[in-house]
């Protein structure tokens, strides 16, 4: 799908491509080292930048984070405030995400898959013998999941790159 996205106008692909919280994504981004471009990528795949965006398993705002998520985050992170909110949603989820690129020893498809799956999930899956994790996701939401945010994260290098690095 993304040759096809590349190939529409510019006009075009930033409306199906938004982008909100620029200045909140670039700041969390910073603050725990990722790309930009990654978080605002996780940010669309997750919510579509709805900051009140619930999903059925209970994830909340623009990072869907589940509660039991925030709260361990907000612990460790040491990041105050409530979850629902978008600023702290996003330092949240930015502060998650670099957790498990760092637990995955910067494996983005795994830091991706435990993002939608779980870590637990994630970690059986690699125990098992000849797991690979371009193949082996068992889960089509989460095979798609990784998939989406991939190439979610080159179409907002493209389309927001200068914006988005402060360039």
């Amino acid at each position: 799908m993304l040759p096809f996205i590349l190939r529409l106008p510019e006009t075009i692909q930033r409306f199906t491509h938004p982008l909100e919280y620029e200045a909140e994504i670039r700041q969390a981004s910073v603050e725990n080292e990722l790309e930009p471009a990654l978080v605002a990528a996780v940010v669309y795949t997750e919510s579509r930048f709805r900051p009140d965006a619930v999903s059925p398993e209970g994830a909340y705002g623009l990072m869907q984070l589940l509660p039991d998520t925030a709260s361990f985050v907000g612990e460790r992170a040491g990041i105050e405030g409530d979850y629902r909110e978008p600023r702290v949603n996003l330092r949240l989820g930015a502060w998650y995400l670099s957790y498990l690129e760092s637990r995955y020893e910067g494996h983005e498809r795994l830091m991706l898959a435990a993002y939608n799956a779980g870590q637990g999930r994630v970690d059986n899956w690699v125990a098992q013998e000849g797991f690979d994790i371009e193949r082996d996701i068992p889960f089509r939401e989460t095979r798609d999941y990784v998939e989406n945010v991939l190439e979610a994260r080159e179409v907002y290098r493209d389309l927001y790159g200068r914006n988005l690095y402060g360039d």
